[in-house]
């Protein structure tokens, strides 16, 4: 009880100090005296981030993390910004397509690169460290390549995530249908290494900027089957974001690996480094990828949104 008590508290402190530094930093933006090109937007934008299902921060943790991140944004911009953590990615795509967020940032990609694609948003910039799925199995495993995973038993993120998504274009790309294999699906990725550890599949999937991923052939695991390089933790503007501001949005962040500062912001967000990202990219991303099925009620309700 005195575990759960102050675990409570500790939590409750922390969204109480949070919400101070978020009060000061308002209040600091207004104080100054400001120029037309610094509130040319006239608004506060809202910057959601999305960390996906490879780590495991609350969202608490993830507005504490890109605190930091915050101040770059907004002097780019020209204007304040509010902080959000969507952590759900059916949310996330529903607010996507009613455009309530002016900038986007998002560990998976594909949910990104369909606002690109069906929205109208902008690419901005992506992580210099490609993404892939890796297709993994045991170092004493008889499986060599991804044409062997055919009626193995499989253990994959959850289904329609970006990692889930990957490995059912790979599977496809080799003439090897997800729906017809002995697929399960988990949340966690730390969840498949250790069910693969206990060999309780024969194969599973994992992003390989996760702790998986990384890890996975240091502990004397081998990696069958690896994706094309992709993107990883793109950042997107809505129509609400001028070209000029996503201009200089792009040049702020690209330059961070050359400043002390800057190098040690992308450290706080677990990024190397930014370069330049296509729109077109992210539409080749999808047309390889596919559409998701979605159902008629819920296309009708986000064309009557738009």
């Amino acid at each position: 009880m005195k575990a759960t008590n102050f675990k409570t508290i500790f939590e409750t402190l922390r969204l109480v100090i949070l919400s101070l530094v978020l009060a000061a930093s308002a209040t600091s933006v207004f104080a100054q005296k400001q120029t037309p090109r610094e509130m040319e937007a006239g608004r506060r934008f809202v910057f959601a981030i999305n960390e996906g299902a490879a780590g495991n921060l609350t969202a608490t943790d993830i507005l504490f993390r890109y605190e930091s991140f915050k101040p770059v944004i907004e002097k780019a911009l020209g204007t304040p910004v509010t902080l959000v953590a969507v952590r759900d990615a059916k949310e996330l795509r529903r607010s996507l397509a009613t455009r309530t967020f002016s900038l986007v940032m998002s560990r998976p990609a594909d949910v990104l690169a369909e606002a690109v694609r069906d929205y109208g948003y902008q690419a901005v910039v992506v992580s210099t460290e490609p993404a892939h799925a890796i297709f993994i199995v045991n170092k004493n495993s008889p499986l060599k390549t991804i044409a062997d995973v055919r009626g193995k038993s499989i253990v994959t993120p959850d289904r329609n995530a970006y990692m889930w998504r990957i490995a059912n274009a790979m599977m496809r790309d080799n003439k090897i249908s997800m729906m017809n294999e002995k697929v399960r699906s988990m949340s966690d990725q730390a969840a498949i290494g250790w069910s693969m550890e206990g060999g309780f599949f024969d194969v599973g999937v994992v992003a390989s900027f996760s702790g998986v991923g990384q890890s996975w052939e240091k502990k004397g695991g081998r990696v069958i089957a690896r994706s094309p390089e992709l993107p990883n933790t793109p950042m997107i503007a809505s129509p609400k974001v001028s070209a000029a501001q996503i201009q200089r949005l792009r040049a702020a962040l690209v330059s961070l690996e050359s400043t002390q500062g800057g190098t040690t912001v992308l450290k706080s967000i677990g990024i190397t480094a930014f370069k330049e990202a296509s729109s077109q990219t992210f539409i080749d991303l999808i047309a390889w990828l596919g559409d998701l099925e979605t159902p008629k009620d819920q296309q009708a309700g986000i064309a009557q949104r738009m």
